[in-house]
């Protein structure tokens, strides 16, 4: 995609925004920038591939936090559970 001063104009009109030439000259270069940086992230193919090369961990249960351990990080805890603020009138 190519940047010019005309689909600027056209992003002016669609934000409903007006620019002076010194910000629109930047817009441009922090546009380009932008569009330069998501050509170069990897496309879809590429995920799947990386996926499928079990790139991922699997997922291996763990033993929980015990109850007092977890009640003990609690700023306030009430008959074995944690106690919190009041969100419903």
């Amino acid at each position: 995609m190519e940047l010019s001063p005309e689909l600027l104009r056209k992003l002016e009109s669609l934000a409903k925004i007006r620019l002076s030439p010194e910000e629109e000259a930047l817009l441009l270069a922090d546009l380009g920038r932008i569009l330069e940086f998501v050509d170069a992230l990897p496309q879809g193919e590429d995920l799947e591939e990386e996926a499928a090369t079990g790139r991922l961990r699997e997922d291996e249960p763990l033993p929980s936090l015990p109850q007092g351990e977890a009640l003990k990080l609690a700023p306030e805890a009430e008959e074995g559970f944690f106690r919190v603020p009041k969100v419903l009138e």
